[in-house]
């Protein structure tokens, strides 16, 4: 998962510290605070129950038969920049315009503190993203290799963070692009190899429903089954590199291979596989 440092130019850590610093966030109060987390050797006054009504996890630490009774908790292994981060974006008496570079080192926290509220506002921006990059809305647009990137950014941070709507809309516009396009980067690399199984599943149900290769798209299910032997018939699928076709075939060669129904014969199969080049 990318922390603060890989965040720039998105997400200035520095500028955020230096705000921090100039307003005291999390500064001693006498009326409000009365629990202090310590991270990296710098402390954080915050308000106890603000704290156990955001996150269950807190609520459990915090609680008066809890482990830690005492008023001052230290979180080991977090950067303190990014804790004040996830914090400005819990505390009611802060607020923190989300973009991607913020819910990269937030989303994290949200999940591992349980703050269900930061976890649906991180998905819903993340959603609203999407469809704005879909629609090609003016500031949002991307080319087609960084757009393919972001859904498969999406759908890991919809599978580690049980985010089921981004999940899921995340799954369904990878399905139609070519697996080459997104294999490689760290994203996909860190999804479960179940997810991976599923997605390339789905990718193969999809050429065998249109008897097409897409990269990006795939024809109406119902319109090439109604169509088959007309429209689709002159636009011939490419198939690269497949043993059993030649490198042209048309979708009535191709429908036959995956055992659809045709009334035309198969043709242009490879002669050394089925002894016969069958006109």
């Amino acid at each position: 998962m990318a922390t603060a440092n890989e965040m720039e130019p998105m997400l200035n850590m520095g500028k955020l510290s230096s705000q921090s610093s100039r307003t005291e966030l999390f500064a001693f109060d006498e009326e409000t605070t009365d629990v202090v987390l310590c991270v990296e050797d710098k402390k954080l006054h915050l308000s106890r129950g603000v704290l156990m009504q955001a996150s269950p996890v807190f609520r459990k630490m915090l609680a008066p038969d809890g482990k830690e009774k005492q008023n001052e908790v230290t979180l080991p292994d977090k950067p303190h920049e990014e804790v004040v981060l996830f914090l400005r974006c819990v505390c009611p008496m802060e607020y923190v315009k989300l973009n991607e570079g913020i819910i990269d080192v937030v989303l994290p926290l949200a999940k591992e503190y349980q703050v269900n509220s930061l976890l649906q506002k991180c998905e819903d921006w993340l959603l609203t993203e999407i469809e704005f990059i879909v629609g090609k809305v003016a500031g949002h647009v991307k080319e087609t290799q960084t757009m393919v990137e972001f859904f498969a950014k999406c759908l890991l941070y919809g599978t580690k963070n049980e985010l089921e709507s981004l999940y899921n809309r995340a799954f369904e516009l990878l399905v139609p692009y070519n697996l080459i396009r997104y294999q490689n980067t760290k994203f996909y690399k860190l999804l479960p190899d179940k997810i991976k199984w599923q997605l390339l599943e789905a990718r193969l149900v999809k050429i065998e429903k249109t008897q097409c290769i897409g990269d990006g798209s795939f024809p109406e299910e119902d319109e090439y089954v109604s169509e088959v032997e007309g429209v689709l018939v002159e636009s011939p699928c490419v198939i690269a590199n497949d043993p059993i076709f030649t490198t042209q075939q048309t979708p009535t060669s191709f429908a036959c291979a995956f055992g659809v129904p045709s009334k035309a014969p198969a043709r242009q199969r490879n002669p050394n596989l089925y002894g016969t080049n069958r006109k």
